[in-house]
């Protein structure tokens, strides 16, 4: 296989690829954690067939938040294994229903399937469904618990701040969190953060500080695989990133510089770093940061 599952505990394997993977909690009964793209839609299922998982004892899909990049997977999963149940955060139950979501999902979904077409990841775009239906069977609300079984049991924090509806999941008995993109786009190999407070910067640090107190040991993100080592001073050193990227825009504005060219550096940089979109995109997601960072010039938010 291009794509091995990666076993990173007893009740937890990675699957999908390095940039966008999913996470496969099994106790009595297993759960998806991310909601996968269109285009890694079928590495996921033969990585699940490899592993000799039964489909039908896969309940859930649990949602982080409902960037096209988190949910692409989920109609062609409904479609393949009717019995699966979508988990989702109350907002992102809101969102998931709004007669739009389906029209500013494709664009996004096509946009990854060329990324990973250009990086060999897949060999193929999926072809498209006659139906994508992304609405949620349970919303979830803060402090929620998600019983697997076998002592495995997920409890919901909300965490907003990347986007509104952001939440994120804490397993106690393997000491795992599942922080989706609440610390932004971190390249564990080369050290590297784009903080991505594409919501409220206030949100996106209060967030972070909120998961200091949670005793984990591992946490899972949505891009690039784990962090295994001191989750604590992880999430102190995602702050400090967040805080130097603040700075650094607002000097930028102070020094008189506009948006635009703010954002073209910004994409320039993140491009270099290996990026998850379009360059489109990525300045249309780099000015809506300067738009937070200057909503938030006068604020103290990197205390704790």
């Amino acid at each position: 296989m291009k794509h091995k599952p990666i076993q990173l505990t007893p009740h937890l394997t990675q699957l999908g690829t390095s940039s966008f993977p999913v996470y496969l909690s099994m106790g009595e009964e297993g759960m998806i954690i991310e909601g996968g793209t269109g285009p890694t839609y079928e590495i996921i299922v033969s990585q699940i067939k490899a592993m000799g998982i039964d489909p039908m004892k896969i309940k859930y899909i649990a949602l982080t938040h409902t960037h096209g990049d988190h949910v692409g997977a989920v109609p062609r999963f409904r479609k393949l294994w009717p019995h699966i149940k979508v988990l989702a955060g109350a907002t992102a139950g809101k969102f998931l229903k709004k007669d739009r979501f389906v029209k500013d999902f494709l664009p996004s979904d096509k946009m990854i399937g060329n990324l990973l077409l250009e990086r060999g990841d897949i060999d193929q775009l999926p072809d498209e469904l006659d139906e994508y239906r992304f609405e949620a069977d349970a919303v979830l609300d803060e402090s929620a618990v998600i019983d697997l079984g076998k002592g495995v049991k997920w409890t919901v924090y909300n965490t907003p701040g990347h986007s509104p509806c952001h939440i994120s999941f804490y397993e106690e008995l393997e000491g795992t969190i599942a922080i989706g993109d609440i610390t932004g786009y971190y390249d564990p190999a080369k050290d590297i953060f784009w903080p991505n407070y594409f919501s409220s910067l206030e949100h996106y640090c209060d967030s972070i500080k909120k998961m200091l107190s949670v005793p984990a040991n591992r946490a899972i993100l949505s891009h690039n695989g784990q962090i295994s080592y001191n989750i604590k001073e992880y999430f102190k050193k995602a702050l400090r990133a967040t805080e130097a990227y603040h700075l650094e825009i607002l000097d930028k504005i102070k020094k008189g510089e506009d948006d635009d060219k703010i954002s073209s550096e910004k994409a320039d940089w993140i491009c270099s770093i290996g990026a998850l979109a379009t360059y489109n995109v990525l300045t249309f997601l780099c000015k809506m940061l300067i738009n937070n960072s200057r909503a938030s010039q006068e604020k103290n938010l990197f205390d704790y």
